[in-house]
């Protein structure tokens, strides 16, 4: 019957060392991903100013919606179809047209 001799022990405990650190860089890959996932929820990335907007009223006419730069007097208020940019009274057309 054969024995073993030291080369092939040898083998098989390097191979297993090896199979023990590559699981090790899969915890570490793990890890680093954790920190930063932290990172970011604590610094999260600046935004962009936004650009200024032109103020734009929209009023409703008999065939198309005109716009301008600045809001129609109180009497016409009835065909304000949107505007962007600063309300042009409290209680008039239906809203912003941009978020």
């Amino acid at each position: 019957m054969a024995t073993l001799g030291p080369c092939p022990r040898r083998t098989v405990l390097v191979v297993a060392c090896v199979g023990l650190l590559a699981g090790c860089a899969d915890v570490g890959a793990s890890v680093q991903s954790a920190v930063n996932g932290v990172t970011t929820a604590f610094n999260p990335p600046r935004e962009e100013p936004q650009p200024d907007v032109e103020p734009r009223y929209c009023y409703r006419t008999l065939g198309k919606v005109n716009c301008y730069p600045q809001p129609l007097p109180a009497s016409e208020a009835n065909r304000l179809v949107g505007y962007q940019g600063p309300a042009p009274r409290a209680s008039s057309g239906t809203g912003p047209l941009s978020p």
